[in-house]
């Protein structure tokens, strides 16, 4: 009984050395985060992993063309190439059911659900051919970093992922508490509505990808964008599916204009950097639990040597 116990108290002691250790660790990592410095996972462009050369915190240089094409949990493309190609199809199969079976028509194309959506599935169709583009790469023995770093296509996937992983759960929290009229729940909306932000949320903490935080302007240039859409759209008569004098109620610019503006300054210039934000860190969390891992592992390797 005496030695059970002995047991029992060291190993809490030394769980709670160790969740003392993840602490402290994080604490200094997510303090190093925001200058963009230090806790960085790129390299040489080498194996993606490590510090390397610092690049303008706002620019889309990056040293390391695979942290676009691998998964943060494996070196290995393969597993992740087939992830890409499955995820990419249902997300374009899903934007021709919607426009088929959906209910809105025309209208898809003024609607900033699925202008978001579309971002989404053309992000996840680049990523999953540039994984591809990758592994051919490798086969033809030719240098990764000259053919695919920084080039316009993954400069490209880096945008259209800040985009795609930021507007997502701001479309989905905006329909359930703004524009949802009480139709019910069809599989159009939890899918266009939910699973979107479901999904990005997961598939941050399957790829490499790396998020900087000054990117949150890619967030507001796209609000700014889709509100200047809609005041241009209302100016020219352009009404909803319902034939209302605009997109959303709170877009009402011929009744309370005021209100309008006050929508799309708050959602551009505030909601989108804080959920930019939020990915920004959740990737920071991403990278330091790898890291986490990894230290762990090669620890406990050498303490059995």
């Amino acid at each position: 009984m005496f030695k059970l116990s002995a047991k029992l108290v060291h190993a809490t002691n030394d769980g709670v050395r160790m969740a003392q250790r993840a602490v402290r660790t994080y604490t200094r990592y997510a303090y190093y985060s925001l200058t963009d410095r230090k806790g960085r996972q790129i390299s040489d462009g080498s194996s993606g992993h490590g510090m390397g050369t610092y690049e303008p915190k706002y620019s889309l240089v990056y040293n390391c063309a695979e942290d676009f094409v691998l998964s943060q949990w494996s070196d290995n493309p393969v597993p992740y190439a087939v992830y890409r190609a499955v995820v990419a199809m249902y997300f374009v199969f899903m934007v021709f059911y919607t426009a088929i079976m959906g209910t809105l028509g025309l209208k898809v194309f003024i609607m900033l659900t699925y202008w978001s959506y579309w971002l989404l599935t053309m992000s996840l169709i680049l990523k999953a051919a540039n994984v591809w583009h990758y592994i051919d790469l490798k086969k033809q023995g030719k240098d990764v970093k000259e053919h695919l770093g920084n080039s316009p296509r993954i400069k490209t996937q880096w945008v259209l992922h800040n985009l795609s992983t930021g507007a997502a759960p701001i479309v989905t929290i905006l329909y359930w508490t703004i524009a949802y009229d009480g139709s019910g729940f069809t599989f159009i909306n939890c899918n266009t509505h939910g699973f979107n932000a479901m999904f990005a949320l997961v598939d941050m903490f399957v790829t490499r990808m790396p998020i900087r935080h000054l990117h949150l302007y890619h967030g507001i240039l796209y609000g700014m964008t889709y509100g200047s859409f809609s005041y241009f759209y209302w100016l020219a008569g352009g009404t909803n599916q319902f034939g209302e004098p605009y997109i959303y109620k709170p877009l009402n610019y011929g009744k309370a204009p005021g209100v309008a503006l006050s929508y799309i300054i708050t959602i551009g210039f505030v909601v989108a950097p804080m959920f930019h934000s939020m990915m920004f860190f959740t990737y920071r969390f991403r990278v330091f639990i790898h890291r986490f891992l990894k230290a762990m592992d090669k620890r406990n390797t050498i303490g059995k040597e």
